[in-house]
């Protein structure tokens, strides 16, 4: 019952566009003694909260594979552009559910019609075109890819947070972008929130 949940809070929270133009302004930083191995020292971007549909984010701080854009497209079945820049790409690990879908946060020197979400500085969308923009350099100067998503029942967030699993952080000061390996640390000392 619960996967069947989550399948349909995605199916439905997911729709581009569905969450207007400001950007969700904190992260959510998982706390040293963070009981679940696969959150540990994670950093979190919020994408959605709301106490009756639940939450989701995704984890901006944790590589899985660094390969060559070719490489990606024969591992996920898609046809690549005719010509390619055969670049290295990293794939990072944005969360445990639905883990065949992928998202991009890129920056905003390159447009995205179709989006999650978007500010100033970024936009967070699902939105394949990105994928051949960059296999053609022709992508934005900045970008994170991301397979699957981390997704809360209502309450569950809350009740986690209640428990000293996680703390909010403003995101003001820290790009997603500077999402190197001492990210975790530098926002878990931060006295932002």
């Amino acid at each position: 019952m619960r996967f069947f949940f989550v399948i349909l809070f995605l199916f439905f929270s997911f729709q581009q566009n569905t969450w207007g133009e400001n950007i969700y302004t904190e992260y959510l930083v998982a706390k040293p003694s963070m009981p679940d191995p696969r959150f540990k020292e994670t950093v979190i971007i919020m994408l959605y909260y709301n106490k009756d549909k639940g939450a989701a984010g995704l984890v901006i701080n944790k590589p899985i594979e660094t390969m060559l854009i070719s490489e990606f497209f024969k591992s996920s079945s898609v046809t690549p552009p005719e010509k390619i820049v055969d670049k290295e790409i990293t794939l990072y690990w944005g969360g445990p559910v639905v883990a065949e879908h992928i998202f991009f946060i890129h920056s905003s020197d390159y447009k995205s019609d179709d989006f999650i979400s978007s500010n100033e500085d970024f936009t967070i969308t699902r939105e394949t075109n990105i994928l051949y923009d960059i296999a053609k350099n022709m992508g934005p100067e900045k970008y994170i890819i991301f397979s699957g998503i981390a997704a809360w029942e209502p309450g569950q967030l809350d009740s986690e947070i209640m428990r000293d699993d996680w703390d909010r952080k403003l995101n003001n000061y820290t790009s997603p972008f500077d999402n190197g390996k001492e990210m975790w640390s530098r926002l878990i000392n931060s006295k932002d929130i």
